[in-house]
């Protein structure tokens, strides 16, 4: 059972608000949205669109394209393909995996 009621659902003559999943490891990545509600709750911000089975869903609305920019990837413009703060930390990884007496934050 799914709702396909909300207080604000789209109309047929409503104009939709359309944007697209942007989640890297979402199954539907890349596919359009039509959008019925954004708001924050306790799960943080979210956004309710409505899926193709008619049904009205949630998601994370940084899995969107309504997400906030992200300062390190405006800065990069696309040329750098990790962060420096996730290579820090797969490099402290790494050396946990190859010292294992030693934890991947270093303390003994």
């Amino acid at each position: 059972a799914c709702s396909t009621a909300s207080p604000n659902a789209l109309g047929p003559d409503s104009t939709a608000v359309r944007g697209q999943i942007t989640h890297p490891f979402h199954p539907l990545r890349g596919r359009e949205i039509v959008v019925v509600d954004q708001r924050r709750n306790r799960h943080g911000d979210r956004v309710w669109y409505q899926a193709a089975d008619g049904c009205v869903r949630t998601m994370p609305r940084a899995w969107t394209s309504f997400a906030d920019l992200d300062p390190f990837e405006v800065a990069s413009a696309g040329r750098a393909c990790f962060r420096p703060d996730d290579l820090i930390r797969l490099a402290a990884l790494l050396d946990g995996l190859r010292r294992p007496d030693v934890d991947a934050e270093g303390a003994g």
